[in-house]
């Protein structure tokens, strides 16, 4: 059931509008005050930290040069902030926050499958656009899809179509053997895989399920796939669960052993890595030195972060904040208004190019339908300044060619 919530902070767009009515309600606009808020919720601790760190600094970048050109349709943008801890209930209770107490016109952010769900629901039942940053599992827009939220991000079944397609052309098939983190992204990405390649003819030896969030002892798990001896180590770890995992992994000789893929890989994670990520196949939706050199949107956006923040090069995860500012804005200003429902159809309908190819959201389940990079890393001696720039594009696999099917959607998308 929605709910009316008083926007005292939002602008009805022309002087003397007392209220506007959206979907759930009317929207009591005491005064205008040529403002709109947006609630940024990411980790700020935790294990995904850093990547929840990097999505601030590519909101704040977005968010300053709107508002110093004006805004969106007049209105500078206003944050508020949360730390979700990458913990589920938390984000959940963050967001809320946002909504009822800051009035947050749309929600976005996030490091986690698990965190997106809670907010995405919430969501969905305040009548509020939430743009899904960082979660990488199918659940988002597919089994737990929702009408109020929209994922640009590649999901599971992206990353696992193009890994398959890669490996399976240049590393054959073998023995698999997984490292799995036990909740909703691991088990996404676990089933998504070995759906791809086993009936290629890949042998599934065992799925070692590690407790999330915070495991910091991984020999038990790596114990048992170095005694398998693997063709293929698949290590389903996100954040510093990643770091950690893939060094000690290096401590047991399996890097030198076995072809070791992570299935989704930014900056931070390799660089905390350093060589032991050399020869590691993995994926990204986006990767800043590949895409400087082929969209402009791209240069700017990596010389403009670079300025901001000296010494550092986006993740894809800061290029996503970064976009999902800026696809918010362009909805509303099409739309001509803040109005949900409004800015929805928008976003079902619209194509767009910031900094990669021309993409849009699939309509059925809200599917950001955008490339998906094969990469493998590279020695740390070869990387640029400050360890930035990892690896190297091994394949770019089109989003149409790797999309899952709308055929085999479970996604039961809402009216409004």
């Amino acid at each position: 059931m929605k709910q009316s919530l008083s926007r005292g902070r939002f602008v009805a767009g022309t002087a003397g509008v007392a209220a506007l009515t959206f979907g759930g309600g009317p929207y009591v606009i005491a005064a205008p005050t040529k403002e709109l808020t947006i609630g940024l919720n990411v980790p700020q601790s935790g294990d995904y930290s850093d990547q929840g760190q990097d999505q601030l600094r590519a909101y704040n970048l977005a968010i300053d040069e709107i508002n110093a050109k004006g805004g969106i349709m007049g209105m500078k943008i206003k944050t508020t902030v949360g730390d979700d801890q990458t913990k589920a209930p938390v984000a959940r209770d963050n967001a809320q926050r946002m909504i009822e107490r800051d009035g947050a016109v749309m929600i976005t952010g996030g490091s986690s499958t698990g965190t997106a769900l809670q907010v995405s629901a919430l969501c969905q039942q305040k009548n509020v656009i939430f743009m899904a940053t960082l979660t990488h599992g199918d659940e988002t827009t597919n089994q737990q899809c929702h009408k109020h939220t929209f994922r640009r991000y590649n999901d599971a079944y992206m990353s696992a179509q193009s890994l398959a397609r890669t490996l399976v052309s240049k590393y054959g098939t073998g023995k698999w053997f997984h490292i799995t983190a036990d909740y909703a992204w691991g088990h996404s990405v676990y089933d998504n895989i070995t759906a791809v390649v086993e009936p290629k003819g890949a042998k599934t030896i065992k799925n070692a399920l590690t407790p999330f969030p915070g495991t910091k002892d991984f020999a038990p798990f790596l114990q048992q796939a170095q005694a398998a001896k693997p063709d293929v180590l698949v290590l389903t770890e996100f954040g510093a669960d990643m770091v950690n995992c893939l060094n000690q992994a290096a401590q047991f000789g399996l890097t030198k052993s076995t072809k070791i893929l992570v299935p989704l890989v930014d900056e931070y994670m390799a660089k905390g890595t350093k060589d032991n990520f050399d020869n590691v196949v993995s994926t990204a939706p986006w990767y800043w030195q590949y895409h400087q050199t082929k969209y402009p949107g791209a240069k700017r956006f990596v010389d403009a972060f670079s300025a901001k923040y000296p010494g550092l090069k986006p993740s894809n995860g800061a290029e996503t904040a970064y976009a999902d500012i800026y696809i918010y804005k362009m909805a509303v200003e099409k739309a001509g208004s803040i109005d949900p429902a409004k800015v929805i159809a928008v976003l079902e309908s619209a194509k767009f190019q910031f900094t990669k190819e021309q993409e849009w959201y699939r309509k059925e389940d809200h599917q950001g339908v955008n490339s998906c990079l094969v990469v493998e890393g590279i020695p740390e001696s070869q990387r640029g300044p400050g360890g930035f720039g990892y690896a190297k594009v091994l394949e770019v696999h089109p989003g149409e060619s790797v999309l899952q099917p709308v055929s085999g959607l479970s996604c039961k998308m809402e009216s409004a």
